[in-house]
C-alpha cells in the first residue's frame, strides 16, 4: 500500500486542508497520513479565522512519521508561519525521489487574508527548489509573481514564465472559474513544456475544497506513476466530479465531496 502524507490545515467543514486530501488519498486506492499545522474555526461573529498549531509540535508529528513508515509522496498546503516552512523544508530535504507538490495556501475564499511579503519570499526561496510542482490558484500567482492578476490565458503563461525563473519547476495555474467565459482553463507550465486544461464551469456553491482536491489528486496520480500530463488531466475530471457531487453546508456555500465515487458516481468527461 502506497502512502501519501499531506502537510496542512484541517478545515472543520471537510471542503479543503487535510480533511479532503485524506478523502483524495482514499479515493485513489492510497493510504494518507497527515501533520497538521493550523486549524480553522469561526468565531462568535462567523468570521473564519485560524488557530495555529507552533511549529515545534509540526516538527514532532512529521518525526513521528519518520519514526513510524515511508512515504511515498508529500502534498503541501498551509503553512501558517516562517518557521513552519522551515520545519518543512528539512523535513523535505531528505525527500528529494518522491513526488512532492506544493499547494501555496495565500488568499483563503472565506477571508481577506493574504500574506506578508516577507512569507512570501522565504516560500519561493526554500521550498520552490525542493518540489516537483507548484499549484497557485490566479491570486496566488498574482501573489508570488509580484504581478497583477492575470485575466487571459497569455497573461496565465506569463505569470507561470516567472514563477519559473523563481525556481519552480513545474506549475499547475489553477483557473478555475475566475477566468471569463464558460470553461474553467488550468495551465500546466514548465520551461520546456505547456499546456492547457479545460473543463465546462459548474454552476454550484459546493466549490470550497475544489483547489486542495485538485492538488491531492495530481500528488495521487503522481504516484500511481502517471505522467505529469496525465495526472493533471486525470485530476481535473476528478475535481469536476467532487464539484458536481458537493455538500451544501447552508444557503451561501458548500463543500466538494470525492466520496461520490465510492457510491457509484461517475465522473463527467466534458
Amino acid at each position: 500500500m502506497k502512502r501519501i502524507l499531506t502537510i496542512g490545515g484541517s478545515d472543520p467543514f471537510a471542503g479543503g486542508g487535510i480533511q479532503t486530501d485524506l478523502k483524495t488519498f482514499e479515493d485513489f486506492g492510497l493510504f494518507g497520513l497527515s501533520a497538521l499545522t493550523s486549524i480553522g474555526v469561526l468565531d462568535t461573529n462567523g468570521r473564519f479565522i485560524l488557530e495555529s498549531i507552533p511549529s515545534e509540535l509540526l516538527e514532532r508529528q512529521l518525526a513521528s512519521i519518520d519514526q513510524m513508515t515511508s512515504l511515498d509522496g508529500i502534498k503541501i498546503g498551509l503553512l501558517n508561519s516562517s518557521e513552519a516552512i522551515m520545519v518543512v523544508r528539512d523535513f523535505i530535504k531528505a525527500k528529494q525521489n518522491i513526488p512532492i507538490i506544493l499547494d501555496p495556501v495565500l488568499a483563503f475564499k472565506e477571508t481577506e487574508t493574504v500574506i506578508n511579503q516577507l512569507y512570501i519570499s522565504q516560500l519561493i526561496e526554500e521550498l520552490f527548489p525542493l518540489v516537483t510542482m507548484i499549484t497557485p490558484n490566479l491570486a496566488e500567482a498574482a501573489l508570488l509573481s509580484g504581478q497583477a492578476l492575470p485575466s487571459s490565458l497569455i497573461e496565465m503563461i506569463h505569470l507561470a514564465k516567472e514563477l519559473t525563473a523563481s525556481g519552480a519547476k513545474k506549475i499547475v495555474i489553477k483557473g478555475g472559474t475566475r477566468m471569463a467565459g464558460e470553461q474553467a482553463v488550468d495551465l500546466l507550465y514548465s520551461v520546456d513544456h505547456h499546456e492547457v486544461f479545460s473543463q465546462k464551469k459548474v454552476d454550484t456553491l459546493t466549490v470550497n475544497g475544489a483547489g486542495c482536491a485538485f492538488s491531492s489528486s495530481i500528488t495521487a496520480n503522481l504516484v500511481l506513476g502517471l505522467d505529469v500530463s496525465k495526472a493533471v488531466a486525470e485530476s481535473k475530471k476528478f475535481v469536476a466530479h467532487c464539484i458536481s457531487n458537493g455538500v451544501l453546508m447552508n444557503d451561501h456555500t458548500g463543500s466538494v465531496w470525492s466520496g461520490g465515487i465510492q457510491k457509484g458516481g461517475t465522473i463527467n468527461e466534458n
